[in-house]
């Protein structure tokens, strides 16, 4: 029983967080190693033998995803949209997805969730065991029941057919419905993360994750004087001189980096200037500014079109402009 249909849930959680860099945009389009959230879920999926996946977005955050999204091609997948009220659960999303189903198995998973394995493994043992509900299950280390994840869930269409009984409005566990009616259910844990679920730390965790398996993409000319360790991507577009790059690293289209270390870990975004800078485990969002900050970053999220730069003038001094919720470490 192969899978070719998923529905992915894109909703604001009860345990996520403010983040001082968060953009205007849904955090399922915040991008962990250079790619939107979403989309490393979308290539997933293709690589599992997906080919259709339908999207149920909440209403405040359905007309971005579309437009990031668009129709899928770019995954080779075909993609659709809903909204969806993520107080509704999985019960709901299945139920409004009906028509999409069309009694065939489904995967269904929350966009928020990265899964640091072969999503096809788990296909193939859902169909080998006849199961009807597969859960997959991320482990929460010293949390209680209550914080337990369970981000993916891989279904018949006898546990569809249960979930959908109902109206949409009770957000019933899926594992609970099925067994509760004499289902075949069975719960694997995972390796995975979940970037929007948590603090800064989660989403730089998430992005650690995500570049590990990062294959090398940069050969520097020697005029340009760089120095290359590790799995090391750097766009065609983007400027690298006189820097020092600890890999796993990822630098975007357009960016231009000069005079700088940039260590394990780091996102460089598109457009990105950095000069006489050292940062390592970080992000950089587009268009961001680093210039001769003066002590290595390290552990930060730099925002969009952000700056960090260094006065030359006499009196010394430090002057900031932060916004709501920021927080700045000086050490």
């Amino acid at each position: 029983m192969e899978i070719a249909k998923a529905m992915i849930l894109a909703g604001r959680g009860p345990e996520e967080r403010s983040w001082p860099t968060t953009p205007d945009e849904p955090r399922h389009l915040f991008p962990v190693a250079n790619r939107p959230i979403l989309f490393h879920n979308l290539e997933a999926l293709r690589a599992a033998g997906v080919l259709e996946a339908a999207i149920h977005a909440e209403p405040s955050a359905g007309d971005a995803i579309r437009r990031a999204v668009g129709d899928g091609r770019e995954w080779g997948l075909s993609v659709r949209y809903a909204d969806w009220e993520p107080r509704t659960g999985v019960a709901g999303a299945v139920a409004a997805g009906r028509d999409f189903v069309r009694g065939e198995p489904v995967l269904v998973q929350h966009g928020d969730a990265l899964l640091c394995e072969r999503l096809y493994g788990h296909i193939s043992a859902f169909a080998r065991e006849g199961l009807d509900t597969l859960a997959l299950r991320l482990p929460r280390p010293g949390a209680g029941p209550q914080a337990v994840r369970m981000p993916w869930y891989l279904l018949s269409p006898r546990a569809i057919s249960i979930l959908g009984e109902g109206d949409g409005d009770t957000p019933a566990s899926p594992v609970a419905g099925v067994r509760a009616q004499g289902g075949r259910v069975r719960i694997q844990i995972v390796d995975g993360c979940v970037p929007c679920q948590g603090d800064v730390d989660s989403l730089l965790e998430s992005n650690r994750r995500m570049l590990e398996g990062l294959t090398a993409g940069f050969e520097p000319a020697p005029r340009d004087a760089c120095r290359v360790q590790g799995a090391v991507q750097v766009h065609p577009t983007a400027t690298v001189r006189r820097t020092l790059l600890r890999g796993p690293v990822v630098i975007g289209p357009s960016a231009q980096v000069t005079d700088a270390y940039i260590g394990p870990y780091t996102s460089i975004g598109a457009g990105v200037v950095i000069e006489g800078t050292e940062i390592e485990h970080s992000i950089v969002l587009a268009d961001g500014e680093l210039r001769f900050v003066g002590t290595r970053l390290e552990s930060s999220v730099i925002g969009r079109r952000a700056r960090i730069v260094r006065g030359f003038r006499l009196p010394g001094a430090i002057r900031m402009a932060i916004g709501d919720g920021a927080e700045v470490v000086l050490c």
